[in-house]
């Protein structure tokens, strides 16, 4: 194996999401967690991935790789990866994804294995994904040691350990021109946040097929075609569930499909068995009720936008629907209440949708007065 080429490929490490002595691994306490959560969100949403890296232990999250390749991983790539995530690529790569408006907030803290854990939200450009966040404690200090990705289906450490170790197995027989085409996949990367889908798609047929037929570069293909019309996205998205029916992210996955093929029961099955493998998050009444507007249930429609608003009166994009939802029900003055609220983040809807929105709602405009400003 060529030293080179492996280095190249740890890239592809982050794109997606020598083990020596190491410091013990101790629980950290639930306040402590607690603690760390509000830094990140903290940090994550003033678009600053210092706290996040400065928290990522690597050590760890490298020995989990390890023991996640039965120790049959060749080093020289894993070091590869390690050194990127010590130069904080990993955080920067999220905030990156987060765009100028995009949240990371957390949804709720849990306890397993004797392990605290954080499930943040990341939802950005309409586009939703969760982070599981193991949590430990090293040298006094809280850590993060590993991350269960919803939109992979699995912990970061086993999407690194299965990369690596297809690398360590197949390296040898890539041609020089498959090797060399391994230097494509930062840049995949870079283009899909640039949401340069074309280029990414173009860019991405030309990788080496052993790699192609990975769960990874499904994944990787299902979020070029996200960008390349519905009926490649639904393609994709098909097709991954055909390879991995039983994979833990399928919910996430075929909510867009389910919706694409206007199957909207399903839809709602997804978004239900979603909420139930996280536990709960009143976010997901969003998703319900653009679900049930999509059905014409005006009824559950409302219920869920209010619902939504209840719990997060701050999230400008349920406000938006919750007004819509009143104005066509002409509850005008609902609407005026809705906006005129304090914790109402009304202002930060787009200014054109806000001046659509009285074009064809007057007596709503009138209503507002001074606050239609």
């Amino acid at each position: 194996m060529r030293l080179s080429a492996s280095l190249l490929y740890s890239s592809l490490l982050l794109t997606l999401f020598a083990i020596g002595c190491t410091e013990p691994e101790k629980p950290a306490t639930k306040e402590e967690a607690a603690q760390l959560a509000r830094s990140l969100e903290n940090s994550m949403n003033k678009k600053s991935a210092a706290k996040f890296n400065e928290a990522l232990d690597v050590a760890s999250l490298q020995k989990r790789i390890q023991e996640a390749g039965s120790q049959k991983i060749d080093t020289r790539i894993v070091d590869g990866a390690m050194k990127e995530l010590k130069s904080g690529q990993l955080g920067s790569q999220i905030i990156q994804a987060l765009g100028k408006t995009g949240t990371y907030q957390l949804v709720k803290q849990y306890e397993k294995d004797k392990n605290q854990h954080l499930v943040f939200r990341m939802y950005a450009n309409s586009k939703l994904n969760y982070h599981d966040l193991e949590v430990i404690k090293k040298k006094d200090q809280v850590k993060i040691s590993d991350v269960f990705i919803y939109m992979t289906g699995e912990n970061l450490s086993a999407t690194l350990a299965e990369s690596a170790l297809l690398m360590t197995e197949n390296l040898d027989n890539l041609t020089e021109m498959d090797k060399n085409r391994l230097n494509n996949i930062k840049r995949i990367r870079q283009l899909i946040n640039q949401e340069e889908y074309t280029k990414a798609q173009a860019l991405y047929k030309e990788l080496p097929a052993v790699l192609k037929q990975t769960k990874l570069f499904q994944m990787m293909y299902v979020q070029i075609a996200a960008g390349l019309g519905n009926d490649e996205y639904l393609k994709a998205m098909t097709d991954y569930k055909k390879s991995y029916p039983n994979a833990a992210n399928v919910y996430l996955l075929m909510i867009d499909a389910y919706i694409l093929k206007e199957e909207y029961d399903n839809a709602l099955q997804a978004v239900n068995q979603l909420d139930s493998l996280i536990n709960k998050d009143p976010f997901l009444d969003y998703y319900r009720g653009l679900i049930y507007k999509m059905t014409g249930n005006k009824a559950k429609q409302l219920e869920h936008f209010e619902s939504l608003n209840a719990s997060m009166p701050g999230f400008s994009d349920g406000t938006l629907e919750l007004l819509i939802t009143y104005l066509d029900a002409e509850e005008t003055d609902k609407a005026v209440a809705l906006v005129t609220n304090k914790k109402s983040n009304y202002k930060k809807i787009d200014k054109e949708q806000r001046e659509t929105i009285y074009s064809l709602y007057p007596e709503f405009k009138k209503q507002l007065g001074a606050d239609a400003d």
